[in-house]
């Protein structure tokens, strides 16, 4: 059996799942499930409301780190995404936190907080590629979708100002990193705080080669216009793009 990875469309853990397979070069099948729906196919095949989950061929992998500490030590050495070298696996894992959770938290309440209000925009994000039932569930009940978000992530005027900061943060903190005219933020190789990063900042950077829905830039609200364009104007930013650009092989389905 070939693995099955089950996503919510628009999830950057999703994303990050995705860019993982993709890198390790796994073979699998991506189905994808709109919120409430894909609780209940994780649950019946992974005994777990988490998502995205890779299972078959006695894989139940919930999340993308599990993908990585299951993967890595059974890929060749090029491939592997964890550091050998004790120092900089500790500086990849304290990344890990900072970009997967911190950052990623950051970016997707920013633009869930801007993006939620606008039904004709967020349509086809929350249900591309579902099954045709789920994707007209979302569409003839979309403020129920839009305010369960709207609940699970606390959004508020407040929490988006306080995410935007903190996004700027952590951009000037790898800007500080990429000073020294490093490719990469740990050792010289490509490894888990690359994509950790890439991934997390994509909401901000709209990288072309992004595998998930995104609405283009055009169509964005004007908050999250400028704040796109702030952060890509940044080293950091423009680091973020690199890493998609060289080492995403999906289609992209946004951009500027």
């Amino acid at each position: 059996m070939i693995p099955v990875l089950i996503t919510f469309p628009p999830s950057l853990d999703s994303e990050t799942s995705r860019f993982l397979i993709e890198h390790y070069g796994i073979e699998s099948v991506e189905k994808r499930h709109t919120m409430i729906f894909s609780f209940f196919v994780t649950l019946w095949h992974g005994f777990t409301p988490v998502f995205p989950l890779l299972y078959g061929n006695s894989l139940r992998l919930a999340g993308p780190r599990p993908i990585v500490d299951h993967f890595d030590p059974l890929s060749s050495p090029e491939l592997q995404l964890l550091p050998a070298d004790p120092g900089e696996l500790q500086q990849v894992n304290l990344d890990w936190t900072l970009f997967n959770t911190t950052l990623a938290f950051a970016t997707a309440d920013f633009a869930y907080y801007y993006l939620l209000p606008h039904r004709d925009i967020m349509i086809r994000p929350l249900s591309e590629g579902v099954p045709n039932f789920e994707r007209k569930a979302v569409e003839s009940a979309y403020p129920i979708f839009a305010g369960l978000l709207h609940v699970l992530l606390r959004l508020s005027p407040a929490k988006a100002q306080q995410s935007a900061a903190q996004i700027r943060s952590i951009f000037q903190s790898v800007d500080q990193r990429l000073a020294d005219g490093r490719r990469f933020l740990v050792g010289g190789r490509l490894t888990l705080s690359d994509i950790a990063f890439a991934v997390a900042a994509a909401p901000v950077v709209l990288p072309a080669s992004y595998g998930g829905p995104i609405p283009p830039f055009e169509e964005m609200p004007s908050e999250v216009q400028a704040l796109i364009t702030e952060m890509r104007g940044h080293a950091a930013g423009a680091f973020a793009l690199r890493i998609y650009q060289e080492q995403r092989q999906g289609l992209g389905r946004s951009g500027t």
